[in-house]
């Protein structure tokens, strides 16, 4: 009896503490699921917003993964609001709507029972299963594989093919001439006719353009007559980038993370091994400027001219400064109507000195995405404040205030001692008015206005080069006479001799100065 007593008083302390242990854990379930609604929310709200801003990047842009990681990585400031803003347009509304969705959904299941919690057990498989296809997609989208790949291979394309400024002669048969150097913000020559070269079927946006190039000289990859340009290499895709490229022959391949030049704000020296062309000039005792419209010191443009060839430096800030403008005007600083109105005030200056001067400016109301409307824009292709509407009318303003620049410039007393060089500086990264075009079509404008050497026709048709090769020629265009016709990974246009993806193949080039390369981190770096 006492033995049964004392079995049955352990089975109800049993039942007591299990019912205890049962209540505690019901109590503590509305909880659990909250928090675990709450991790595979924000696992299922991760998915929409990768999924979301890389399907808009994918329809947007096109653009290397390496490219995109190097323009994140510079500093900040001077960006564009309006793609920050689109970015935000994008994102937000799907978040927030499908996390509306996801809520009433969390709340159904939330309830007890076998069924509720093997719902919920599926919508959490769910959750986790839309987040590995988001970051899959992102990984496409960004053309990330290529990229990784490329990391893992190392190149000797330096080793074989860079010269080194300081090895060779570069020297001059008389007086060199000034430089004026226009960079216009991606200008591509596929805003051209397709009649003509370009990819456009329904009108040349850039006429004015054309006709400079063809009544002067401008290397074409196409037959004679038709516009064409060069092409760019990875690494060479993006504002600073093209700005290295075109005036060092290298592309920009500086290390990411803590001390990599990318971070110019955080470096002493910007490429402190890298002899450029404002190196050679402030050499020769030339005086330098740099005008732009936005602020100097994104991706590091400002400590790239000052410390190679301590160029004078105009940009949005300086204008402030100086009366031009009175605020920002919400796109990257101020436009090109003012950019023109303040070159012309400084070419005026440095025409009056008694010293040879480089003045070099970019333009920036082409810029992505779609382009930005100034007072003189028209309305001639549609008003719309967006898409190809948009970007035509603003290619057919800065071809019209390109021209009206350039004739100023040739009815001043100094043009005659200038040489003017006109190139864009990349290709879109928008893909507004590309549409299907492959990138190897997508040429860049370049035109040569006064240049000192004489060329043969042929040389200017079919020709197979990239920015690389623009630094030696532009030396070359001023008079300078440089040993071999090579300097960094270009050739001399003027000179005849092949270049590297003449001799080898454009995808060559391309895919060999996106490796890893030790010479160039101990070269340059």
């Amino acid at each position: 009896m006492i033995y049964f007593s004392k079995l049955t008083f352990c089975q109800k302390k049993i039942g007591e503490l299990a019912l205890k242990e049962k209540r505690k854990k019901n109590k503590h379930r509305p909880i659990a699921i909250a928090v675990w609604s709450a991790v595979f929310g924000i696992l299922f709200l991760a998915a929409v917003a990768a999924y979301s801003v890389c399907a808009w990047y994918q329809k947007t842009f096109d653009l290397e993964f390496k490219d995109l990681l190097y323009t994140l990585a510079s500093p900040l400031k001077g960006t564009g609001e309006s793609t920050m803003a689109e970015v935000r347009g994008v994102i937000l509304p799907r978040v927030y709507t499908y996390g509306v969705l996801y809520v009433i959904c969390a709340l159904i299941v939330s309830q007890r029972g076998r069924l509720w919690k093997t719902l919920r057990r599926i919508g959490a498989a769910f959750c986790a299963l839309v987040l590995v296809l988001s970051l899959i997609f992102a990984a496409k989208a960004l053309r990330l594989p290529a990229y990784i790949k490329a990391l893992t291979e190392k190149t000797t394309i330096y080793e074989d093919h860079y010269v080194d400024p300081n090895k060779v002669a570069i020297t001059s048969d008389g007086k060199t001439k000034n430089l004026i150097y226009i960079y216009l913000e991606s200008m591509e020559t596929t805003y051209a006719s397709s009649t003509i070269g370009g990819k456009q079927t329904d009108g040349n946006y850039m006429p004015l353009m054309t006709a400079l190039a063809q009544q002067n000289v401008s290397f074409s990859d196409k037959a004679s007559g038709e516009l064409g340009g060069f092409r760019c290499p990875i690494g060479t895709g993006w504002t600073m980038a093209a700005l290295l490229s075109t005036s060092s022959g290298i592309p920009f391949s500086f290390p990411l993370g803590e001390g990599g030049n990318n971070k110019m704000g955080e470096r002493e020296y910007f490429a402190s091994g890298l002899t450029t062309l404002g190196d050679i000039l402030e050499k020769e005792g030339y005086v330098q400027e740099f005008l732009c419209g936005s602020d100097a010191n994104f991706g590091g443009r400002r400590d790239y001219f000052v410390q190679h060839g301590n160029y004078r430096i105009f940009d949005y800030y300086t204008a402030l400064e100086k009366g031009y403008v009175t605020e920002h005007n919400g796109w990257w600083g101020f436009d090109d109507t003012t950019l023109y109105q303040i070159a012309k005030d400084e070419l005026r200056a440095l025409a009056d000195s008694d010293q040879p001067f480089n003045f070099t400016m970019l333009t920036v109301d082409t810029h992505h995405v779609d382009g930005y409307r100034c007072s003189l824009c028209g309305y001639e292709y549609g008003d719309a404040e967006a898409g190809e509407e948009l970007l035509k009318n603003v290619v057919s303003c800065a071809d019209r205030q390109l021209a009206s620049f350039v004739a100023w410039i040739q009815e001043q007393d100094f043009y005659k001692d200038c040489v003017v060089i006109i190139t864009g500086d990349h290709p879109r990264m928008d893909t507004t008015l590309i549409g299907e075009t492959e990138y190897f079509d997508r040429t860049i404008y370049n035109c040569f206005l006064n240049a000192a050497p004489t060329v043969d026709e042929t040389l200017l048709e079919r020709r197979n080069w990239t920015s690389f090769d623009m630094f030696p020629t532009t030396l070359a265009a001023m008079g300078f006479v440089i040993e071999e016709n090579r300097l960094g990974l270009g050739v001399d246009l003027f000179s005849g001799e092949p270049t590297l993806a003449e001799q080898y193949g454009f995808w060559y080039v391309n895919n060999e100065v996106a490796k890893f390369s030790d010479y160039y981190i101990l070269k340059f770096s």
